[in-house]
This record gives C-alpha cells, structure tokens and sequence, in this order.
C-alpha cells in the first residue's frame, strides 16, 4: 500500500496506531472502521497527506470542481483523541449524529457516514455553513483512489510557506505562552497574526485553543471562525 502521509510534518499526528486502541475507537463509537482507514493509521496515527484535494461534480466553497483536504484525524487515548472527537465536534457544530469525522476544522467536515450502514461507511463532506452535504463516495478505498494534488493550490501553500524551521518554532512558543497565560483579546490579537503566517502555525493555534480548558476561549475561537465563515471578522473579541 502507498504511503499517502507528509513525514515531515507533525500537524495531527498523533503516537502510533495500536490495536488496542482501534478496539476502544470502534467499542466507543459502535461502528466498524474502514480496514483500509486502519492500515493507513498504522503507517502513520494522523496528520498531513501527500494530496490537498477531492474532485466534486458541484462548486463549493474551495473551487468550482473540487474541495480541499490536506490531512486526516488518526486515533488518539490520551489528551489528542482524533476521530474519538467526533461526538463533541458533532455537538459543536451541529452536525448529523452517526458520523465519524476525519478530516475538518471550523464549519467544513469530511467524515465516514454511518447512517445508514455501521460497517460499510460512504465518506461526506459538509459545510455549516452553506448548508451543503456532498457524498463523495461510496468507500472509504473509493475515496482514497479519488485524491489528487492541485497544483494551484500546492504553489499557493509554497508561497504561504516562507518562515524558517526556527521562526516556526519560535511563534510555536508564543502560542504556547498565549495560551498558558494570557487573556482572551491578547490570545485574539496572536491569533489575528498568525493568520497572516502559515496554513501550518493557524492549525497549530487552533487546536491549541479547542483543547483550551477555558470555555471563553473555546467561545472566542468559534466565534472567530463564524464571522471569518461570514466576512465579519475584525481580529477584535473583548475581555470579560
């Protein structure tokens, strides 16, 4: 099987795949996962693809003929939980019950629909915000088969991509730092720059804030996705 993972990028990977925790995953979930989903995670338990698109037979919100996708969720015991995530994403965003969420963040999901079946998933992608549901396509291995590199898209993230290994590491402690100790408007005005940075930094402070345990931040990072989803974001949130 073909290697579809970015070895050198650490977004979303999580410690390697062990069977016991594929057993808990579909114990938990009460659903039978892919077995071409679980041979993938045991090359790598999540993260960055070698792809950075899916064809689509309808415009989205990305292109007029595909949608972008450039990681996948692994599974995870511990504190990074990946798909084990899917009930409180669900919940969160207001998603339909019985999916497992694999890739995603903010009002657009990919996820493996067990609606109608609990062992032969078809893979979705919704917006929120558009109200959009697509099917993809009828399997997982299906869907895997379907991806494919934008080169658009690819020059795009290349040009997006200029900071250092350090000047990544260095703004990687002032999230960090962010996050420990600061207020909601400093950890927002943070935020606000390193949206100007890189695709990679912004997913980094992302989930650092989702996995905040402080429910304003959480608040303040959904708030801040729903007025960039409308155009009304203005890098401004107030302290209590």
């Amino acid at each position: 099987m073909k290697n579809i993972w970015q070895e050198d990028n650490d977004y979303c990977k999580l410690e390697p795949l062990t069977e016991e925790a594929v057993k808990r995953a579909e114990g938990q979930l009460k659903i039978k996962l892919p077995n071409l989903y679980i041979n993938i995670l045991k090359q790598q338990n999540g993260g960055s693809i070698k792809f950075n698109a899916f064809p689509t037979d309808v415009p989205t919100d990305w292109a007029e003929d595909h949608i972008n996708i450039d990681h996948f969720f692994g599974i995870g015991l511990d504190k990074e939980k990946g798909i084990l995530d899917s009930d409180y994403l669900i919940q969160e965003w207001d998603l339909p019950r019985n999916l497992v969420l694999i890739s995603g963040a903010g009002h657009s999901w990919f996820a493996l629909d067990y609606r109608y079946s609990k062992t032969d998933p078809s893979v979705i992608f919704i917006d929120v915000e558009l109200h959009q549901e697509l099917k993809l396509a009828s399997n997982f291995e299906e869907f895997i088969q379907g991806l494919f590199i934008n080169i658009e898209e690819e020059k795009s993230n290349v040009q997006n991509s200029v900071l250092s290994e350090q000047e990544i590491n260095n703004y990687c402690v002032q999230i960090d730092d962010a996050i420990r100790t600061s207020t909601p408007k400093e950890i927002d005005s943070l935020f606000t720059k390193i949206l100007s940075t890189n695709s990679e930094l912004t997913r980094y402070m992302v989930e650092k804030m989702r996995h905040h345990k402080n429910s304003q931040v959480h608040f303040n990072l959904l708030l801040y996705l729903s007025c960039c989803a409308e155009g009304e974001n203005k890098g401004i949130l107030k302290d209590d």
